[in-house]
């Protein structure tokens, strides 16, 4: 059997792994709804990947909003999240098979993302994948989240790989940032919040319309 194309598959969650914009978008609009604000799923795709303080601030159009309000949202929208909006959280097609392909191949797979651990911890439990996840690295691991290279130095670091050894994989112009300042190879998705366009110009070596095309990218 050749040897594989990488050792390690950094997949990003919302947007990648998961199809979680249904739920951002009920929790945010409720949320921002209970401050006075009106936001479209137009903003909220074009922002989508941020972590939540810069996300809110995004989706209001008010740069304004000052960290305790931020806090204060936060709190709200977890709770949102987590009562109503999870339920509209459903894997993208070809998830479990191929992430159940890689795992057999020996290949690790880490979840990186600008989510928050308990959620990442809860929803790949309840979707049936957390068996597959050798480990997660989140904002509470890093300094600076997404576009910032930390995330991605950290699975480098976890795993004591070099960064061409790493696939990042993302729907997000956040992620082709983050990977390709931390020297790793990048794999865009086109069916998330960013066009194949402007992944490519970010740097993505490989555009996949399909999560299961990475079992062939990742085992050659």
């Amino acid at each position: 059997m050749p040897e594989p194309n990488y050792k390690v598959v950094a997949l990003d969650f919302d947007g990648t792994t998961a199809c979680t914009v249904p739920a951002i978008f009920h929790a945010a609009h409720k949320m921002l709804g209970m401050h006075g604000y009106e936001i479209e799923k137009e903003v909220v795709y074009k922002n989508f990947g941020l972590a939540l303080p810069f996300a809110f601030r995004c989706f209001a159009g008010d740069d304004t909003i000052d960290d305790a309000t931020i806090e204060q949202m936060t709190a709200e929208y977890n709770a949102i999240y987590k009562e109503e909006g999870e339920r509209l959280i459903e894997l993208f097609d070809g998830v479990v098979d191929t992430l159940d392909r890689l795992k057999n191949a020996g290949i690790k797979i880490v979840i990186a993302s600008n989510n928050i651990r308990p959620v990442l911890d809860r929803l790949t439990a309840n979707l049936g994948i957390a068996k597959y996840i050798d480990d997660i690295v989140s904002v509470e691991d890093v300094e600076e989240v997404k576009p910032a290279p930390d995330i991605a130095l950290e699975v480098i670091r976890r795993f004591g790989v070099k960064g061409e050894e790493v696939l990042v994989v993302g729907d997000s112009t956040f992620d082709m940032d983050m990977g390709r300042e931390a020297g790793c190879h990048l794999c865009g998705v086109t069916y998330g919040s960013h066009s194949p366009e402007m992944l490519q110009e970010k740097g993505a070596r490989y555009i996949i319309e399909h999560f299961a095309e990475l079992e062939k990218i990742v085992l050659g």
